[in-house]
């Protein structure tokens, strides 16, 4: 998510062969005439803007960049695969991925998340480690609870990782995080009771949060800090979690990552389904609520469509600076000027009319859906993704490289029984697939590359930007994309039939 004002989406001529796409208003002349004087002086400063027809790349390089982080995995039950990439925009790239199986209860529970990190890479990190356990153990049965309430015990029965994805670990952390969520196990097993799966989700994902902030406090007599989950803190991340238990299909989201459902309607039309709803400035129902919650305070809450004029998403983990009570603030702000790093702490902890805090939650908002055999995939993806293109769009590319796919693996038909009108429509048809037969054989990449070109001109000058200014123009994209088996949940609604007629 952009920190800063919009680059990427200023309507200047520099830029229109670049990004073509419609561009957002900026909040003041200043920062327009700012952005004007930034990109002329790069201009000048780097050649390759000079003449953007002439690529830098080939194509083969192209790809090879576009498919390095690109992942194809086969599962089973409701979930037929999925395709996962990520590109990075800032260096490290602060977006995160996961995709496992709760190994407890049902077999067919797969849980999918995508972080979108700010303020460095921290919590991002913290949460692909550690979200999916607290949910699982939120969902848990007593047995599994005591298990994992002895700390070192049981932790291995809540998730079943796919190992796809960095198996990078915090350490250092690693002692308190088991801790934490051995306390966690204890707390839920002496109040157990049946809930929801939605209470569940949101229970996971505030109590996880609660966690990250608690980990900040000074422990011991020396009120020593631990920098390591201070950052954690200190930086922010937005989260959307798609879980799919058998045909009941639950997302989960805080901050502004997105996921969208891909429904057929017939052969030649898709329906886009958005499952989650960005909490930003842009989403008037979001404003409403952080307004309301701090009334007599709509002046500075939310500036330029941002938290304080700084934070973009309205909901996120971490951020703790947006949620300490005001006796808590100052505490922290006496220990930080003793604190090496205090300048770079003191710039986001001293917002000025810290009045009724907190002002910013990590309360998930959270969509059911029933799976049907018309639903055929769902998108899940950091908000890199949607700059670049609408969720309408990512669906209608998922279809059309489902179609290109297709034409490969079966490009005969049957013309015994057809009549000459029916031959004449079948070929029209097949030569209209074919326009469709995709460059890439991973569905994230193929989004990817349509999301920064798809031209191999744009693409190439996307891809050459230099470190310094590429997260400028573009954000970290990370992609999870989940193909549904069509058969099994077919056979989900009869076998569901059968034993209904079983009982009449």
């Amino acid at each position: 998510m952009l920190r800063s004002f919009p680059f990427k989406r200023i309507d200047i001529g520099l830029k229109k062969k670049v990004f073509p796409q419609k561009f957002e208003q900026v909040h003041t002349k200043g920062q327009i005439e700012s952005v004007r004087r930034f990109l002329l002086k790069f201009k000048q400063n780097h050649g390759y803007f000079r003449n953007s027809d002439v690529a830098l790349l080939t194509r083969k390089q192209v790809s090879s960049i576009l498919k390095i982080n690109e992942v194809s995995v086969d599962a089973d039950g409701p979930i037929k695969n999925f395709e996962v990439n990520k590109l990075p925009a800032n260096k490290p790239i602060e977006d995160r991925d996961t995709a496992a199986k709760l190994t407890h209860g049902e077999k067919n529970k797969y849980i999918f998340g995508v972080y979108d990190g700010h303020g460095g890479s921290a919590c991002s990190q913290a949460l692909s480690e550690r979200l999916f356990n607290y949910i699982s153990v939120s969902m848990s049965t007593q047995d599994i609870l005591k298990d994992v309430a002895c700390e070192n015990h049981g932790h291995d029965k809540l998730v079943d990782w796919y190992p796809y994805q960095s198996q990078y670990f915090n350490h250092e952390l690693d002692q308190v995080y088991k801790e934490n969520l051995a306390k966690f196990a204890k707390e839920t097993l002496a109040n157990f009771e049946e809930c929801s799966v939605e209470e569940h989700l949101r229970h996971a994902f505030l109590r996880l949060d609660h966690d990250i902030m608690s980990e900040c406090l000074p422990i011991g007599h020396d009120l020593s800090i631990n920098d390591q989950a201070l950052e954690n803190g200190l930086s922010g991340s937005c989260a959307c979690i798609a879980l799919v238990d058998d045909i009941d299909l639950y997302v989960a989201n805080t901050g502004d990552c997105k996921a969208v459902l891909g429904v057929e309607v017939d052969e030649d039309h898709w329906n886009t389904v958005e499952m989650s709803h960005a909490h930003t400035g842009y989403n008037s129902k979001e404003v409403r609520r952080v307004l309301n919650g701090h009334p007599n305070e709509s002046s500075h809450v939310i500036k330029g469509g941002r938290l304080f004029g700084s934070l973009a998403p309205l909901r996120a983990f971490g951020d703790m600076m947006y949620k300490w009570s005001v006796k808590e603030r100052n505490q922290f702000l006496k220990l930080f000027k003793q604190h090496p790093n205090f300048n770079v702490y003191s710039e986001v902890l001293m917002h000025e009319h810290y009045i009724t805090p907190p002002y910013l939650t990590a309360e998930p908002e959270i969509i059911h859906r029933k799976l049907t055999p018309k639903d055929k995939f769902l998108v899940i993806a950091s908000d890199g993704l949607y700059d670049m293109i609408p969720p309408e769009k990512v669906v209608k590319l998922v279809a059309g490289h489902m179609e290109g796919k297709q034409v490969l693996v079966d490009p005969n038909f049957d013309i015994k029984g057809c009549t000459i009108k029916e031959i004449n429509q079948r070929l029209r048809q097949r030569k209209s697939h074919l326009s469709n037969v995709p460059t890439d054989d991973n569905v994230a990449t193929h989004l990817m590359r349509n999301a920064l070109g798809p031209e191999h001109g744009r693409l190439s000058t996307m891809l050459s930007l230099h470190d310094d200014v590429a997260r400028s123009y573009r954000d970290d994209i990370s992609i999870i994309v989940v193909f549904f088996d069509t058969d099994y949940v077919k056979n989900f609604y009869v076998e569901a039939e059968r034993d209904i007629d079983g009982i009449e």
